[in-house]
Parts: C-alpha cells; structure tokens; sequence
C-alpha cells in the first residue's frame, strides 16, 4: 500500500512541476516574444508582438517590412479575428512605392469584417483611411464613413482633421463631418 501512494505522490509531483514549467515557458513566451522559447511555443500574442516590433521600423527599412508581414500572417493563421493584425497588412502594403494596393484594401475590408467599429482601432484606423483617401477603394470608403458615424470619439473633430495630411482626404473628412451635423448624427465627441 505504500508502495502505491508513494508512486502517486511521485506522479503527482512530476505532473506539477511539468504545468508549472509550461506556464514559466508561456509567461516567457509572452513577456519576451524574441525569445527561443516564444519560438518554439509559437504563440499568436508573441507572433504579434514580434510584428508590431518590426512594423514599427518598417517606414525605413524593407527588411523589417519583410519581417513584419512574416510575422502579422503567421499571427493571423492561429488568430484570424485581429483587427490590428489585418490593418497591420494595410499598412505594411501602403509602403510599397505604388502606396496602398488591392491587398492593402483586402486587408483594410478585412479590419472591418471582424471589428467593424472596434474601439480599439477606430482611430487609427479612420487616420490611416483618410491618410489613404485616393488609394482605398469606394466598398472601404463606405465602411469607414459608417465608422466614421457611428463612433463617439475622445478627441474633437479639429484633432482627427489635423491628423489628416492627404488633400483628398482632408475634403472627404470635412465633408463627411458636415454632413454628420447638418443631419443630426452622432459623430466625433458623441456631439451632432
């Protein structure tokens, strides 16, 4: 009989220091993403953080560009509903030297089809948009004049019109804003 409670204590023993193991390597994984053992995990908050990482430079270096959408498709293959994963996509494409392309506004559509006024990206998201104005095609231009509408912000509207830099979507933003007042929407700052 002791025999037998001796091994399960054992096994019992052995199996805690195994989770409790795991769990070290997971809070690793996800507190250092460029470490071996986020690699060998391969966890999506670690792909993403490693993506975001390499984004971040992308602007001046095309390696980092390469790496940044290695990265955003794996995260995006184990989590498909990230909204900042897919409008990452659009980013990355909007660097190429035409600007933003049919697989950036994919993308872009796609940012909306799983948060189609998600809090967390709706401001940049409309920046980025209106940044873009003459590249994202008319289904998007659709789509982010309904967030545009449909969103309380916490910035007034002369802040979201001074983060525009493109002319054209300097006039789509004016424009859309007047026509949110004169019909009474709720639009930027909760106010008609």
């Amino acid at each position: 009989m002791a025999k037998t409670a001796d091994w399960r204590v054992a096994a019992a023993a052995l199996l805690g220091a195994c989770a409790a193991a795991g769990c070290s390597a997971a809070a690793i994984a996800l507190a250092w993403p460029e470490t071996r053992i986020a690699g060998w995990l391969g966890l999506a908050p670690s792909f993403e953080a490693r993506a975001s990482s390499s984004a971040a430079g992308a602007a001046d270096h095309p390696n980092l560009a390469r790496i940044a959408r290695v990265e955003t498709m794996t995260s995006l293959s184990q989590a498909p509903a990230n909204p900042t994963a897919w409008l990452r996509l659009a980013f990355l494409d909007s660097l190429q030297p035409q600007g933003l392309g049919e697989a950036g506004n994919r993308a872009l559509a796609a940012s909306y089809a799983v948060a189609p006024y998600g809090p967390d990206d709706t401001g940049w998201r409309l920046v980025f948009a209106f940044n873009h104005w003459a590249e994202v095609d008319r289904s998007n231009r659709l789509l982010v004049l309904d967030e545009l509408r449909a969103t309380p912000f916490p910035y007034s509207p002369g802040d979201l019109q001074n983060a525009i830099s493109d002319p054209a979507g300097r006039l789509a933003l004016a424009l859309a804003l007047d026509t949110i007042r004169r019909n009474g929407e709720t639009g930027p700052s909760g106010a008609p």
